[in-house]
């Protein structure tokens, strides 16, 4: 799940995620914006989801979700990895997730923060394999 404003980093973050995902074309990832899904295959695929254009509600989103065949239920499994910009337009995401917060500063948004929230037993667990991989504490 991730947050943050216009040009913060998602759809940056989601080509990196790709990449060390070792997905088809990492380089081709671009924001779903006007097609809302997209899956990039690979030993563990990425879906990558972008909600910008759903109204706030969720109801439109839900209602997407449905028209691509999409069952929230099957989003959320150990075998794929779904980035999902605009979260916060999602009224019913899992309950175990992991909320990743990007905040940005300076006139050319030239400094990031990024700043990764578990939601969850499962996703407590990713970030500290997250965190074991990059050598932090």
């Amino acid at each position: 799940m991730l947050h943050g404003s216009m040009g913060a980093g998602k759809t940056t973050f989601t080509r990196a995620l790709a990449e060390g995902l070792a997905v088809d074309h990492p380089a081709r990832v671009r924001s779903p914006t006007f097609s809302l899904c997209v899956t990039y295959p690979g030993p563990i695929p990425l879906m990558h989801l972008d909600l910008y254009r759903l109204d706030e509600t969720g109801d439109v989103a839900t209602a997407a979700f449905e028209a691509l065949g999409l069952d929230f239920d099957d989003l959320v499994r150990p075998n794929q990895v779904v980035a999902v910009e605009w979260a916060s337009r999602w009224r019913d995401p899992p309950e175990d997730h992991l909320a990743v917060q990007f905040h940005v500063s300076g006139a050319e948004y030239e400094h990031r923060i990024i700043e990764a929230i578990p939601h969850g037993r499962y996703a407590q667990q990713v970030l500290a394999r997250w965190r074991q991989a990059l050598g932090s504490p």
